[in-house]
């Protein structure tokens, strides 16, 4: 890639004029949710026409900050992540948008080999569609390879395929894959053949008509209330937006504010007799404790000193001196009478 490309990221945006065309293309099959998906968002404005048209859910994911941020303004949803950092219900859009970036991933090693992320934005997006769910594609011709003619081939069908208008073509050389994902994946060699063709120039490929020859119904999201879309890792500015909105104060006063005397501790395990010991000795039970029975008070003070033991071991000619550090735990005790205890 050209190093205006990279500074991009690979970024190109659908032009302006080929998005309102493609958008003829499409009509809602029904009143009920629509929920499109761009997962390379850029600015948010193509899906964003897009969702206009159908009276759609708009969500998209943009890896840059800038963008993404003016996205968020744009669109229903929006995550500034990387699409593979997120969190996101399967089957859960009517139809996806991908204008993947024009780029070799990166590799995680010397041993794996570099993919487009034409590619790779495919076949990982594929799963957020709904059944009979719409994809358009938008794609270099050239790059439009086997692999890509395969996996299309088989996940959908009503395949059409059209060169943008013919300006907009001569910038990149960009076309528009349209399909329907079918409800059980199966191979269509023809279909493949074709498609690899396309990619690499031996069929002429139309224009784009402004009259469409065939409209995709897009269908009706699933309903469901365990719907997931957010990224994995926590944005402090939403993070903040939630606590704005839901509060924290309570659980975080309740975790920070130590416990009054009055209050009963109850252990996740029975405490031992050192574990009681220890606890009257550092103070945390000082005062009155009764016995079982509410009837016999002891006034309780503890006190903990630490002791230094001198051990001495010989060996030969030499002489090992030995200190070791033991804490001397004394409770004080009262009773009604004056009679003092202590327990060491």
């Amino acid at each position: 890639m050209r190093f205006a490309g990279q500074a991009k990221m690979g970024y190109y945006p659908t032009p302006g004029q080929v998005i309102p065309l493609i958008a003829s293309y499409l009509k809602r099959e029904c009143e009920g949710l629509i929920r499109v998906l761009d997962p390379c968002a850029g600015t948010g404005v193509a899906v964003k026409k897009i969702g206009d048209a159908l009276q759609a859910e708009t969500c998209g994911i943009e890896i840059d900050q800038e963008r993404g941020d003016f996205a968020k303004g744009v669109l229903d949803r929006c995550l500034v992540t990387d699409y593979q950092n997120t969190r996101i219900s399967h089957g859960s859009f009517s139809l996806l948008w991908l204008n993947p970036p024009y780029d070799w991933a990166a590799r995680d090693n010397d041993i794996e080999k570099s993919e487009r992320y034409e590619r790779t934005f495919l076949r990982d997006c594929v799963t957020y569609l709904c059944p009979r769910g719409i994809l358009v594609y938008l794609i270099p011709q050239g790059r439009l390879d086997g692999r890509i003619a395969g996996m299309l081939s088989y996940r959908f069908e009503q395949i059409d395929v059209y060169r943008f208008p013919e300006d907009a073509y001569k910038a990149y050389r960009q076309l528009v894959v349209m399909g329907v994902l079918k409800n059980m994946p199966d191979k269509d060699d023809a279909m493949a053949e074709y498609l690899k063709n396309c990619g690499s120039f031996k069929v002429t490929v139309p224009y784009l008509p402004e009259n469409p020859p065939h409209v995709y119904e897009v269908p009706l999201t699933p309903a469901r209330t365990d719907f997931v879309f957010r990224a994995r890792d926590i944005d402090p500015q939403e993070l903040a937006e939630e606590i704005q909105c839901y509060g924290l104060f309570d659980q975080v006063r309740d975790m920070t504010t130590p416990l009054r005397m009055t209050e009963k501790i109850r252990p996740i395990m029975p405490l031992r007799h050192g574990h009681l010991a220890q606890i009257l000795a550092c103070g945390l039970m000082n005062g009155i404790v009764w016995d079982r029975k509410k009837k016999k008070p002891l006034l309780i003070k503890g006190i903990t000193k630490k002791e230094v033991e001198h051990t001495f071991e010989s060996a030969g000619n030499y002489e090992k001196h030995i200190e070791t550090d033991r804490i001397k735990i004394t409770i004080n005790a009262f009773n009604r009478r004056g009679d003092m205890f202590t327990i060491q």
